[in-house]
């Protein structure tokens, strides 16, 4: 079983789109993506679809917070502020 954050893919988007981050829905093969880039610093992050009250699968939260922070998008205590 694959454990869930209490954050929703809603609130993380907004949270992304308020960090600068734009969005653009894709589909391939069959399944449905959204691409979320940051030109300025050139971060793109790639996840599956989901329903916005869905809870965000725990590595996909991993995967935002790595690449928030690698390419310095925002402090890690700036990235948890904006989720809540």
């Amino acid at each position: 079983m694959i454990s869930r954050t209490n954050i929703t893919y809603g609130q993380l988007e907004k949270t992304l789109r308020s960090l600068g981050f734009s969005r653009r829905v894709f589909e391939r093969n069959g399944n449905k993506g959204i691409r979320y880039e940051h030109k300025e610093t050139g971060a793109l992050i790639l996840l599956p679809h989901f329903p916005d009250d869905d809870r965000v699968l725990d590595y996909h939260l991993a995967e935002v917070r790595t690449t928030v922070d690698g390419f310095g998008v925002a402090d890690p205590s700036v990235f948890e502020a904006k989720l809540q």
